[in-house]
C-alpha cells in the first residue's frame, strides 16, 4: 500500500497562473517560458496505464512513472513494435535509477471499439487483484482532413478522442475502483484535454436533434475547430462519468477521482497529418511558444497526484481552469445532452459483447 502525499507536497504542485487577458499567441509564449513543475513523488505500489504511450507526451509520462517507482507501467499502443521500442528506450534511459517492477506493452487501437473492449479485458488480467491506481487516457488524433473510420462510421477525431476514450473509461472504472480498495486511497483517471476548447462553443450545433451526428457531418469539419471541439467533449465525458458512475455516497470517500489535464501547447507529432502550409505554421509556433514533450508530460504526473482536490476539475499550468461552457447552466444542459448521446454509443457497443468478462461492465 502506497502512502498518500501530504498537504505540503500537494501544495507544491500548484504554480503561478498565466497573467489574465493574454491573447492566444501570448499565452503560448508564456507557457513556453513557464513550464509546469516537475513533481518528484513516489508512485511505489501503484499500477499505471497510459494510452498513446509510444511517443510524445505519453512516452515522456511513462518514463517519469518508471523513474518514480510505479509497480507496473502499462504502455497502451496501437502498434506493438513501436511500444516495444519505447519500452527499450525507457529501460536504457533509466537503467541505473529504475525502481519500476515492470513495463508492459499492450495493443490498443482506439479506431476499433472491439480493440478497446479486448484491451480492457486483457488489462484486468494483467493487473489482477491489485487493480489499477492511475489511468491516463492520452491517445488522440488531430486529422488534417475529414476522414471516417470505416468500421464505425464516425469521424476519426470523434472516434478516437471522444467515443473510444469514453468507452475505455467506462470499461476500466471497475479496475480503478478495485485499485483504490487495494491501495487505500482514490485511484486517478486522467483525460487529456486542451485549454483552447473554450474557444469553439460558438460552432457547436446547439439546435441539432443529435449533436454528435451533426458534428460527424463533413460540412462540420475544420482541422483546428473540430479537434478542439472533441476536447470540449472530453470535458463533457469527465462530468458524465462522475454523474453516472461515481455518484458520491454520504460519509464515504471517492473510490476514483477524474480530472481533465491540458499539457499546454507542446511540440509533438499529433499534427503530422496536417497540410504542408499548416505544418509550416505549426513549426513556427513550435519555435516561438512550444513546450517540449517532457515539459508537457509534467502536468500528467501532477494531475495524477491531485486526489480529491482535482476531482471534476480541469488542470493546466499547475492550476485549475474554469471551463465556463461546461459549468454554466446552459453549458451543463448541453453537456447532459451530448453525454447522453456518447453514453448511448458506448452502452450499445457493450451490448454487442458476448464475453462475460466484458459484460460485467455494462451498467
Amino acid at each position: 500500500m502506497s502512502v498518500p502525499i501530504g498537504r505540503h507536497e500537494l501544495d507544491q504542485l500548484f504554480g503561478t497562473k498565466p497573467p489574465p487577458g493574454l491573447e492566444s499567441i501570448q499565452a503560448m509564449r508564456w507557457g513556453a517560458k513557464n513550464p509546469p513543475n516537475d513533481p518528484q513523488v513516489s508512485f511505489s505500489g501503484k499500477n499505471v496505464m497510459i494510452t498513446g504511450a509510444n511517443s510524445g507526451i505519453g512516452y515522456e509520462a511513462a518514463m517519469k512513472f518508471v523513474k518514480l517507482g510505479a509497480s507496473k507501467v502499462i504502455l497502451a499502443v496501437r502498434t506493438p513494435e513501436k511500444g516495444y521500442a519505447a519500452k527499450q528506450k525507457i529501460q536504457v534511459s533509466v537503467e541505473k535509477e529504475c525502481k519500476c517492477h515492470s513495463i508492459i506493452v499492450m495493443q490498443l487501437d482506439m479506431n476499433d471499439f472491439g480493440s478497446v473492449k479486448h484491451f480492457a479485458t486483457g488489462l484486468a488480467q494483467e493487473v489482477g487483484a491489485d487493480g489499477l491506481q492511475v489511468a491516463i487516457l492520452n491517445a488522440g488524433v488531430a486529422p488534417g482532413t475529414y476522414s471516417v473510420v470505416k468500421e464505425t462510421g464516425w469521424e476519426s477525431a470523434l472516434q478516437v478522442n471522444v467515443l473510444s476514450t469514453a468507452l475505455l473509461a467506462i470499461c476500466i472504472l471497475p479496475l480503478l475502483k478495485q485499485g483504490s480498495a487495494e491501495n487505500g486511497q482514490p485511484a486517478q483517471l486522467i483525460l487529456t484535454g486542451s485549454a483552447q476548447c473554450i474557444s469553439v462553443t460558438e460552432k457547436m450545433p446547439y439546435d441539432a436533434p443529435k449533436v454528435l451526428e451533426a458534428l460527424n457531418e463533413p460540412g462540420s469539419f475544420h482541422p483546428r475547430s473540430s479537434y478542439l471541439t472533441t476536447k470540449l467533449l472530453v470535458v463533457y465525458v469527465m462530468q458524465g462519468l462522475i454523474d453516472d458512475y461515481l455518484a458520491a455516497l454520504p460519509d464515504q470517500p471517492l473510490p476514483v477521482t477524474i480530472s481533465v489535464v491540458c499539457p499546454g501547447y507542446t511540440v509533438t507529432k499529433i499534427c503530422r497529418n496536417l497540410s504542408w502550409p499548416s505544418k509550416i505554421l505549426m513549426m513556427l509556433l513550435n519555435t516561438y511558444g512550444g513546450r517540449s514533450a517532457e515539459e508537457g508530460s509534467r502536468s500528467l504526473i501532477s494531475a495524477s497526484l491531485l486526489g480529491a482536490d482535482g476531482h471534476g476539475k480541469f488542470w493546466t499550468n499547475d492550476s485549475f481552469l474554469d471551463v465556463e461552457h461546461a459549468s454554466t447552466s446552459e453549458g451543463r444542459k448541453l453537456q447532459a445532452r451530448v453525454w447522453k448521446e456518447i453514453r448511448e454509443v458506448c452502452v450499445n457497443e457493450l451490448s454487442k459483447e458476448t464475453d462475460r468478462r466484458v459484460l460485467r461492465w455494462v451498467r
